[in-house]
């Protein structure tokens, strides 16, 4: 068996996936509020689930999105930001770095 096509399939995957660009994140006070409704779609989940094998799978989302939830609202306290979903216009981007409320 020859492996070296197998390489260069390899190689040739590889080598696209150089050119990637990612996108940029969203603003924090995006993530954060997307993160408080993952959280709140577990909790709505752990309150569904009846099967027992999906009970384990239930509390480990729930933990997760709350862990994910905690960090974030950490990170944008200690960046000064403060937001509310229903606001008009919470916030405005003056850099990529800074978020500035009205």
């Amino acid at each position: 068996m020859d492996i070296m096509p197998i390489l260069e399939r390899i190689k040739t995957r590889l080598q696209i996936g150089e050119n990637f660009v990612p996108k940029p994140l969203p603003p924090l006070p995006v993530m954060v509020e997307e993160a408080r409704q993952e959280w709140l779609n577990a909790q709505s989940y752990y309150n569904m689930v009846s099967d027992e094998d999906l009970i384990d799978h239930a509390v480990y989302l729930m933990r997760a999105t709350e862990k994910k939830y905690m960090y974030l609202l950490k990170q944008a306290r200690h960046a000064g930001v403060v937001y509310s979903p229903y606001a008009e216009k919470p916030y405005e981007e003056k850099d990529k770095n800074e978020i500035v409320n009205h």
